[in-house]
């Protein structure tokens, strides 16, 4: 099939890989179509690979929660041996014991202390088993059920700790998975967003990251919320090779600059960032504000207070509303520098294990 209005149609080959991510839009496809190439597959989706009998080539999970809440599935995964490659967290791989010591586990934390690709702060199983799909060496990844349209909360799940959500009772319906019972009863999981837009915000800075590399990214999904990547039509792509539709947003060169930039994001001044945070969170920071005036407002109309009580309490809003606006700013400024310090300390010490066992692995066999 030729093309003369663009680029050469793409096909899925040795040089493929499809991330299945397990978002709705993964019902439609059939997974025995998927069986002659490369997979990655993500978190609870075995429940789903047991009823299809049918295993990904590769597996990932790198939520500190729900590792260690499918701690026993993903050790009897492991222990199947057909799954040929696992990318972990520490934490997860310290729990499972001598079960992680198989070589086809790969310990995220350690891998991401030396690899360049994988330093970006913000760390989602999805945006980061894109970019190991980079370093296993695939020259086409293709997404498939990375939709970016999360409901942030579902029927049957409580609060539990810090962003910790439980599932405590059956959900009749799940918006968020390409199967009603992904979620059971007893999960544990992070709210898939703690921070506005992390999901989006990762896979853009991975489609930044990625520029710069040999391996292209495509989503398989039309109706994808995840704009940053060109388009394919997945049934094309098996057959005959799919034309590449464009992506609807670009990657700015400033996101490129950031994206490279392993030390940090760049140095931009405190009233700077600060602009920044209003904008991501002006519903959180005006809204107090807004009942502030709306509550004077009403007093000041209830009682006919005079010009100069409506005057003060104007400053007094004023104040508390600036005062409010500077504790979101710092707990955000903090809560961010904390996590990026905890996830160096946690790379670093992952790596000194990693190279700890692979020492002992040397000795046994001399």
């Amino acid at each position: 099939m030729e093309n003369h209005n663009g680029p050469a149609p793409v096909k899925a080959d040795g040089s493929t890989i499809f991330v299945l991510g397990n978002g709705p839009s993964l019902a439609a496809v059939d997974f025995d179509d998927l069986t002659p190439f490369s997979t990655i597959g993500m978190n609870a989706a075995y429940r789903h690979w047991h009823k299809i009998e049918w295993r990904p080539t590769h597996y990932a999970c790198l939520d500190l929660v729900v590792g260690l809440s499918h701690k026993e599935a993903i050790a009897d995964l492991i222990q199947e041996g057909i799954v040929t490659k696992f990318l972990l967290r520490a934490n997860l791989i310290e729990a499972l014991g001598d079960i992680a010591a198989d070589p086809r586990v790969v310990n995220f934390d350690a891998l991401k202390a030396t690899e360049k690709l994988l330093q970006s702060p913000a760390i989602t199983t999805g945006s980061h088993t894109v970019l190991w799909a980079a370093i296993e060496g695939y020259h086409k990844i293709i997404l498939l059920g990375i939709d970016g349209q999360y409901q942030e909360r579902v029927e049957g799940a409580v609060r539990r700790e810090g962003t910790e959500l439980e599932i405590v009772s059956q959900p009749t319906s799940n918006p968020n998975y390409f199967f009603e019972d992904y979620q059971q009863p007893g999960d544990r999981y992070n709210i898939p967003n703690p921070r506005p837009g992390l999901h989006m915000k990762a896979l853009r800075t991975t489609a930044a990251l990625l520029q710069k590399e040999k391996a292209t990214v495509y989503n398989g999904n039309f109706n994808s919320s995840v704009r940053c990547f060109p388009f394919v039509n997945f049934k094309k792509l098996l057959c005959d090779g799919s034309d590449i539709l464009p992506a609807d947003e670009l990657i700015t060169s400033e996101e490129i600059a950031c994206a490279h930039n392993t030390s940090g994001p760049p140095n931009i001044g405190r009233a700077q960032r600060l602009v920044n945070f209003i904008r991501s969170n002006w519903i959180l920071c005006f809204s107090p504000i807004a009942i502030y005036i709306l509550t004077a407002y009403a007093i000041t109309r209830a009682f006919e207070i005079d010009a100069g009580i409506l005057a003060l309490l104007t400053v007094i809003i004023f104040f508390a509303g600036s005062l409010w606006l500077a504790l979101l700013f710092t707990r955000n400024t903090s809560i961010t520098h904390i996590s990026q310090q905890h996830e160096k300390i946690a790379s670093l010490e992952a790596s000194v294990r990693d190279l700890n066992k692979r020492h002992i692995t040397n000795k046994k066999n001399e």
